[in-house]
Formats: structure tokens, C-alpha cells, sequence
């Protein structure tokens, strides 16, 4: 009877011998072979983030299109200084992000509510580098009408933007807006 087990195990063992040979000749994953996930950007990374960084993160992102409803916003003025982030949380007081309606325009949210400033909104030539973006026109606004807004979207559903001011048109601050909230 031993003997029957042992003529019945031995193909097994075999069979066994030759899976681990051919598992040992695999190679092993390394933990850096795996595709490195980037950590979700938030606005408020953005805010930390230097005008150069800004600038490259903008120029690679992609044209945006428009969001919809509100989409809460923060500013980012003199990107780099150690008032960035103050100024930021200061600014959230009077400007909360922007309304995206569905007939082409948008307007501000400001002062916990209250709209102002409307804009035209299309897809145009960035000021910045000549590549398509998400164009907030304030040509026809009573208050800002030298101003225009470009947004591009930096990982799906977070944009960063950039205001300009003036004729000729100078670059004044980013700000981003997180429309995954």
C-alpha cells in the first residue's frame, strides 16, 4: 500500500519540483517597478507652489473644458513669497470661486454668495504660450473689462488658471479651482 502512495506522489512531487523551478527563475517584482502614482494635487499644493513650478505645470497641462455650476476657488498672488498661503486664505473672504453657467458665461462668487463680474467663456490662444485654453473674457464686464482669466486643467477636475490685466495684457496672479468637491 506505501508503495501505491509512493507512485502516486511522486508525479505529484515532480510536478511540484518543476512549478517552484520555474517560479524561482521568475524574476521578483521590485517595489520600484511598479508605475509610480502621483499623489491627488488639492488647491491648496497649488497655493504653495512657485511661480517657475506654476508656470511649468501650466504650459504642460492640458486645454480645459468648462465646468459646470460653482466651482470653489482660491487665489494665488506673488506665488513663491512666504504671503502667498495668508493672502490666499485673506482673499477667500471676498472671492469664493467662480459660477460656470450652461450658456457660455460664467460669473464670480464673492462676499460668501453675492455674483459679480461676468465673463464670456470659449476655448482661444493662451497669452502665455500661444496653446489652446479655457477663456474667461471680461471685455464685456462694467467692472474688469481689461481682464482675462486662461484655465487649464492640471489632473481631471483641478484647474489652474492665470489673470491677466491691462492693454496690453500683464500677467497679474494664477488661482485654481477644484471642481471634484
Amino acid at each position: 500500500m506505501t508503495w501505491n502512495i509512493r507512485r502516486a506522489a511522486v508525479p505529484g512531487f515532480a510536478g511540484l519540483a518543476v512549478l517552484a523551478g520555474v517560479l524561482a527563475a521568475v524574476p521578483a517584482a521590485a517595489a520600484s517597478d511598479a508605475p509610480a502614482i502621483a499623489p491627488r494635487r488639492e488647491m491648496s499644493d497649488l497655493v504653495r507652489m512657485p511661480k517657475s513650478e506654476l508656470e511649468a505645470l501650466y504650459l504642460a497641462s492640458p486645454p480645459a473644458s468648462a465646468p459646470s455650476g460653482f466651482v470653489p476657488g482660491r487665489a494665488i498672488k506673488s506665488p513663491g513669497s512666504r504671503l502667498t498661503v495668508p493672502n490666499s486664505r485673506i482673499t477667500r473672504l471676498a472671492w469664493q470661486g467662480k459660477i460656470f453657467r450652461n450658456d457660455g458665461t460664467m460669473i464670480n462668487r464673492v462676499f460668501g454668495g453675492a455674483k459679480a463680474i461676468p465673463a464670456d467663456v470659449y476655448q482661444g490662444e493662451s497669452l502665455l504660450d500661444g496653446q489652446p485654453s479655457l477663456i474667461l473674457d471680461y471685455s464685456r464686464s462694467k467692472l474688469w473689462p481689461d481682464v482675462r482669466d486662461e484655465v487649464r486643467e492640471v489632473e481631471p477636475g483641478l484647474y489652474l488658471g492665470v489673470m491677466y490685466k491691462g492693454k496690453p495684457a500683464q500677467q497679474k496672479m494664477f488661482f485654481t479651482l477644484d471642481a471634484r468637491k
